[in-house]
């Protein structure tokens, strides 16, 4: 009964974000992030690597030979019939993810289907501009998920399969790994050995090796470039010097520290501030972060204001205040009633994105830290 729950919620929310968003898909068809996509695995079943230069069919494939293999059914069909599927799996993943968080019949509050709305929101650039992000986190919360309801094996081994295709949810996925737990293990265990012998059963032992550090080599080339909308490029952009330094750095060991302290202290440990805080500071950090992207800070709205709705007082107010902050530059500024763009990293909207994130990120840190000190249990 409560899987069917979750499945009629899961339904409901892909058809209606169908119907604004894949009829777009069918009628463009694929752009550059599925071009790329396609090019890895046309690369991948020559036996080739698709870590070489795609000649015009898009940017670097900058993912796992798991995810080249995946995308083979997507990459045969022609350019509307790819849009419109890959789409359509973005949304049912990325709603699978956020409805098991907070399914309808559960809702504390009716003010959470404002979070739904703004939720969506963010999602639908990400939709349009086909990226694989809106699955990624969706997927990643599933993982997520199953490691909150003491399904470890499952959790470990749908984490490791996540974090494959794009490293981003490897934040996750070591975050649990302290204090250590045979079972999650033992999923990990499973999930890198199915992403190793996917690309060995077609290639052999050598060319796996191969291809994984051909895929290696390319990520640490990529995160050594100008980043685009993390905040360090975005205050490099402003005229500032040095900011790797002063600003990356240290909000980067600030962020490590507090999301492996909080999990450890289980006393005060709440999933809620948690996924949050691991989510912006993805987002800040990350210098491949872009206007799509931000779609991994989407279901952040939710947990957020989950969490703010249980606050009493002032502090609940102010809570509640930068949170309508955060999301205004980050979402709200970005609808119609502005003029949209989906991709331009010197845009001052687009940079408005990350400041958002940024209050987000800070009020996650100022709320991880009063719940470290305080003595409430969850």
């Amino acid at each position: 009964m409560k899987h069917q729950s979750y499945l009629k919620q899961i339904v409901i929310l892909s058809l209606i974000t169908i119907l604004f968003v894949v009829p777009y898909l069918f009628i463009n068809g694929t752009n550059i992030v599925t071009h790329t996509y396609a090019f890895g695995s046309r690369q991948f079943w020559e036996g080739l690597s698709p870590y070489t230069d795609p000649r015009g069919a898009g940017d670097w494939f900058k993912y796992s030979p798991l995810f080249a293999w995946f995308y083979t059914p997507f990459a045969k069909l022609n350019s509307s019939l790819q849009a419109g599927c890959w789409g359509l799996f973005n949304i049912v993943c990325f709603w699978a993810g956020v409805s098991v968080w907070f399914p309808w019949k559960k809702l504390e509050s009716k003010w959470l289907w404002l979070g739904f709305v703004l939720c969506s929101m963010e999602a639908d650039g990400s939709f349009r501009y086909q990226q694989m992000n809106a699955s990624l986190i969706g997927l990643s919360l599933l993982g997520l998920y199953f490691y909150k309801e003491g399904r470890l094996h499952q959790a470990g081994f749908w984490l490791t399969l996540v974090s494959n295709i794009k490293i981003l949810p490897g934040l996750f996925l070591a975050g649990l790994l302290l204090p250590p737990k045979k079972k999650y293990i033992q999923g990990i265990v499973a999930g890198a050995f199915v992403c190793l012998i996917v690309p060995m059963i077609f290639w052999g032992f050598s060319k796996t090796v191969s291809f994984h550090e051909d895929w290696y080599l390319l990520l640490r080339r990529d995160t050594n470039t100008d980043g685009l909308l993390d905040v360090a490029t975005v205050l490099k952009t402003l005229g500032f010097k040095d900011t790797k330094l002063w600003a990356l750095y240290p909000l980067s060991v600030l962020s490590i520290f507090l999301f492996f302290v909080f999990w450890l202290k289980k006393k005060t440990f709440e999933w809620n501030l948690w996924i949050p805080l691991g989510l912006y500071t993805l987002l800040l950090v990350n210098p491949r972060t872009e206007s799509p992207t931000f779609v991994l800070g989407g279901p952040g709205y939710l947990f957020l204001q989950r969490y703010a709705l249980g606050l009493t007082g002032p502090l609940k107010y102010a809570t509640f205040v930068f949170w309508s902050l955060g999301i205004f530059f980050t979402t709200l500024c970005m609808n119609d009633i502005w003029p949209k763009v989906i991709w331009n990293p010197s845009s001052w909207l687009q940079m408005n994105k990350t400041f958002g994130i940024f209050i987000l990120w800070v009020l996650s840190v100022v709320l991880v830290t009063r719940q470290m000190i305080s003595k409430k249990t969850t």
